[in-house]
């Protein structure tokens, strides 16, 4: 009677009942949801306004300071009176402070305050206007450059987007660069997590003697079989379970920031009425940037981007291929770790298997940022075909797109690959199973290969 159901059930329904696995399935979706929200959240709260007041001596910055959504500028005469208000008057943050010119051009400038220091923002802003103010001092009297001009030309860029010549989509490089490395990372620690569990959930049944019961009533392959499945689909629940709470916290936020998705799913049709070859229009589109820039209104076009980006992205052909990566690799690499726990009696001595038999999953992390330079490079292709590296280098990879020859080459060559490994593991794990006490070699290993059934 074929017993390895029995032994899959219990593999599974012990580590499904440990609360660490409940634990570990609540919080990954709520780190992704916070990865996802944290950027949107900060670019859409409001920040708490300063009030700030301005001394200067020089006579070159005076009513030149400009407020803005965030923080607001007064003119103060003197800097006593100044510190007096500071002092006496809580909705007051700081002072500027410019003193007298000992030369041409001030050098120093002071930010002062009562007992908070200023926040990041409000110095960043102080700073740069600081800066904007000499630079437009210095282009009007030197250059005859106006100070509305500067603004103008340091705040008009051009943007560059990589873009699909026959699909005429964005390529969003970056977005997609971030999705497959952590896809690729992923599975990365999936297999290693769970494939270690394999390992030693074999050297504790060693160790403590009970596997010499268990192959009683069980045959050791599928002793091993029923290990490696079972903690396999306690993997696959797991990851399901991500999947459906991130994708419930996604929709919430969805649902809370419905602002910011709608602008990014319609900023291409105000893209379009900014093109045109007439000067006046692109000078006023320019004049709206800069004004924007000085009110601080343009911090949302980064989250745009990003939510744009991840909208381009077949997320229901990543996940099928995920799981399909995910499956394959893990059968490959557990009944390795499988092997390699039946060799050994503690998890020091382990070492000298799994780590030759994880190099080129380890590799292919490694090489992550060859891949980076080159995704559809000679490196990237071969490592997301070779099975031993394809679980990892193709997921990073697929974002950016792979011919369909190459991902279907891939996965055949992962399902002809997983049962030659299998069958190499269950060789050594019949024989090395009820082996104790004694210093396991790779000749010994080889010597297990070669022996009969």
């Amino acid at each position: 009677m074929n017993k390895i159901p029995l032994v899959i059930q219990r593999e599974y329904l012990t580590r499904v009942k440990k609360p660490s696995f409940w634990i570990l399935t609540l919080v990954v979706p709520i780190l992704i949801a916070a990865i996802y929200a944290i950027p949107i959240v900060l670019a859409s709260r409001p920040l708490e306004h300063a009030n700030v007041l301005v001394v200067d001596d020089s006579g070159l910055f005076q009513g030149q300071f400009v407020s803005g959504r965030d923080i607001t500028y007064f003119d103060a005469g003197s800097l006593d009176y100044a510190k007096r208000q500071l002092n006496e008057n809580d909705s007051l943050d700081a002072i500027v402070y410019i003193p007298a010119r000992e030369t041409t051009l001030p050098s120093d400038a002071y930010l002062y305050y009562r007992t908070d220091a200023p926040s990041v923002t409000v110095q960043g802003d102080v700073n740069n206007q600081l800066q904007k103010i000499l630079r437009n001092v210095i282009l009007q009297d030197v250059h005859g450059i106006s100070a509305e001009d500067y603004a103008l030309i340091t705040s008009t860029s051009i943007k560059l987007r990589t873009q699909d010549i026959e699909t005429g989509r964005d390529g969003f490089l970056q977005i997609k660069l971030i999705v497959g490395a952590l896809l690729a990372i992923l599975v990365f620690m999936a297999v290693f997590m769970f494939g270690s569990q394999v390992m030693r959930g074999v050297m504790e049944e060693k160790t403590s003697r009970i596997v010499e019961v268990i192959v009683c009533s069980v045959k050791p392959f599928q002793l091993m079989m029923g290990k490696v499945v079972g903690i396999g689909l306690v993997g696959l629940t797991q990851f399901a379970l991500w999947v459906v709470l991130s994708g419930i916290a996604l929709g919430g936020l969805r649902i809370t920031n419905d602002g910011l998705f709608q602008q990014a799913q319609s900023r291409h049709v105000t893209e379009i009425s900014t093109k045109g070859t007439e000067a006046t229009n692109q000078y006023q589109a320019a004049q709206y940037q800069a004004a924007q820039y000085e009110a601080g209104m343009g911090v949302d076009n980064d989250i745009q981007d990003l939510i744009e980006g991840l909208g381009s992205i077949n997320f229901g052909m990543l996940i099928v291929l995920f799981v399909f990566y995910f499956v394959f690799g893990y059968l490959l690499y557990a009944s390795l770790f499988a092997a390699a726990g039946s060799l050994v009696d503690n998890e020091t001595d382990s070492q000298q298997f799994t780590l030759p038999m994880t190099i080129p999953l380890i590799l292919s992390i490694l090489l992550m940022p060859a891949m980076v330079n080159e995704p559809s490079g000679a490196l990237s292709t071969w490592l997301s075909i070779i099975p031993f590296t394809s679980p990892v280098a193709m997921l990073f990879r697929i974002p950016f797109g792979v011919p369909i020859w190459q991902v279907v080459l891939s996965m055949v060559l992962l399902l002809a690959t997983f049962p030659l490994c299998i069958w190499a593991a269950a060789k050594i794990y019949r024989t090395a199973i009820l082996r104790y006490g004694q210093k396991t070699t790779w000749k010994d290993v080889g010597r297990f290969l070669r022996m009969g059934r």
